[in-house]
């Protein structure tokens, strides 16, 4: 297996350093997906967005899926791609390499709002998956401190890529984040540590959905592997920046207080679970 990630990890690294900075402190990355087992056979890759710590490595890692609303490329007023771009300099900041994937462009697509299916969360798991084997190759990470993170559409499949048996590939992830997911696409219990933000006035996907699935969990004998933190008054994406706004029919409001509480709670859960 070493001899095998050896062969691919030197063309991985030129490929990377060809790529060149798409925006001040990331390396544009093409993330080839894993062909067998797919979800999607039409689906051959997706872009990604490298941070990473100075230093030769092998870092903890994290990878960031964005919300239903994409990167926001063509919506410069709208926060998908700053949003993301400031914690994945936030993950560096701790140490991690952090890749921005963007599952829409590479497939043509702007947002997904109010139609999650247009790229399911099994395609977006996959994605995930791949960026694992991508960044392992690269020789760049530990292979066993990947982190995956997720907000909204891209926090439901933080919750698929880590469902209990609906994957059969060596890679894994060793902690996930979930920021205001739907938690109601799972069945099973979790490969690992889930910490799940939450607002008690998220009025698109429900705090009470989360409370039924961590507890669905502990009942299955996996107590403790869903940490669920709940803020009272806020509402979905309460971490997005700028004024309150409505995005397909949703309120959006900043919290700047429950924002800055839950950064401090995902960095205390990446030390207890991660050691870092």
């Amino acid at each position: 297996m070493r001899s095998n990630l050896s062969r691919v990890a030197l063309p991985l690294l030129m490929s990377l350093c060809a790529a060149g900075p798409a925006h001040a402190g990331a390396d544009k990355v093409t993330v080839p997906l894993i062909a067998e087992g797919k979800p999607d056979a039409a689906d051959s890759s997706v872009t990604g967005y490298l941070f990473r710590p100075s230093g030769p490595g092998r870092f903890p890692a994290a990878i960031l899926m964005h919300g239903c609303d994409g990167l926001n490329w063509h919506m410069p007023r709208r926060g998908g791609w700053p949003l993301l771009e400031t914690y994945a300099e936030r993950f560096v900041g701790l140490g991690y390499a952090a890749l921005v994937l963007d599952s829409f462009e590479p497939r043509g697509i702007e947002q997904a709002c109010n139609q999650p299916l247009t790229v399911s969360p099994e395609r977006r798991a996959w994605d995930a998956l791949s960026a694992a084997r991508y960044l392992i190759g690269t020789g760049l990470v530990d292979p066993d401190r990947l982190v995956i993170e997720g907000h909204s559409h891209g926090a439901v499949a933080v919750l698929v890529a880590m469902e209990q048996g609906r994957w059969h590939l060596p890679e894994h992830f060793s902690a996930g984040i979930a920021w205001y997911p739907g938690c109601n696409w799972t069945k099973a219990g979790v490969t690992g540590p889930i910490l799940i933000l939450i607002g008690d006035e998220d009025e698109w996907t429900r705090a009470d959905a989360c409370r039924r699935y961590a507890d669905r969990v502990a009942a299955g004998g996996q107590a403790g592997q869903i940490v669920l933190k709940i803020y009272p008054g806020a509402g979905h994406a309460f971490d997005a920046r700028g004024s309150a706004r409505v995005v397909a029919g949703h309120l959006i409001k900043p919290d700047p207080e429950a924002a800055a509480d839950a950064w401090t709670q995902v960095v205390d859960f990446l030390h207890q679970r991660i050691g870092k």
